[in-house]
């Protein structure tokens, strides 16, 4: 479970029901007319803007965030990977190592040794492998991105619906007992798109780039560490050679 996505959406409802259970301004806030312009006028648009293939993986992978990640932390695989090299050091190489770990990583690992197996010299495997790490950074930035499009397009939808509220305003402004009430309608327009930008969309994608970048770190920590016990470094280098990348990861202020 990711406590703080979870603990900061919490928080965000509760703030919500919160204004509106005392009154005051929240209830002129939160109406029909500002979710319908903001939220359906982005939903319009992304559909428009983007295959539905993407928005799909994208709204997947956003719920996936309050999640634990199904791909292992730095440290993790720099434990695995040593424990592989040990057993390919004493139980004839590369070879001993099909059909061990074959969920590790989501069953990259697995992969990437059958891929070291078949290829037979290390350049064709980094190729093969690198392919696929490349695959996966653009799939993840894709999605971050079109997280990160809907939170610039709902306060557009918010400042229209402002616009039409205004338009409302004039046509009341000779009944001055409406004007307030068609005032605080539109903009709730703006205040709904700011928000939905910057509380749910803008945070969303920020996460989901943070969650690729530690996706990318760890495959390429597999695919080095293959690489490395294909050339038959010893376990104690190869663990070495990791905790370089785990290191780095932890001084960047990222989960290892």
């Amino acid at each position: 479970m990711n406590w703080t996505i979870l603990i900061g959406t919490l928080s965000a409802v509760g703030l919500a029901i919160f204004s509106l259970r005392t009154g005051g301004s929240g209830r002129s806030l939160f109406n029909m007319h500002g979710a319908i312009v903001v939220i359906g006028g982005t939903i319009v648009s992304t559909l428009i803007n983007s295959p539905l293939r993407l928005i799909w993986d994208t709204f997947t992978e956003a719920a996936s965030l309050f999640f634990s990640p199904r791909l292992p932390s730095p440290g993790a695989v720099v434990t695995e990977m040593s424990r592989l090299a040990r057993r390919a050091q004493t139980e004839g190489g590369l070879l001993s190592l099909q059909g061990q770990s074959q969920g590790f990583a989501d069953g990259w690992l697995n992969r990437a040794v059958n891929v070291a197996i078949a290829a037979g010299e290390s350049d064709e495997t980094r190729r093969v492998l690198e392919v696929d790490v490349r695959q996966l950074r653009i799939r993840r930035q894709e999605n971050a991105n079109l997280m990160r499009t809907m939170g610039t397009l709902s306060p557009m939808f918010g400042l229209l619906g402002t616009l039409l509220g205004m338009i409302e305003v004039l046509e009341t402004i000779s009944t001055p007992t409406k004007v307030g009430p068609a005032m605080a309608l539109a903009l709730s327009s703006a205040f709904m798109g700011i928000s939905l930008a910057n509380l749910v969309c803008i945070p969303l994608a920020g996460a989901m780039r943070l969650r690729a970048m530690n996706e990318t770190l760890v495959l390429e920590m597999i695919l080095e560490g293959i690489l490395d016990i294909a050339a038959g470094k010893p376990p104690a280098l190869v663990e070495m050679h990791l905790s370089g990348y785990a290191g780095q990861r932890r001084a960047e202020g990222s989960p290892a």
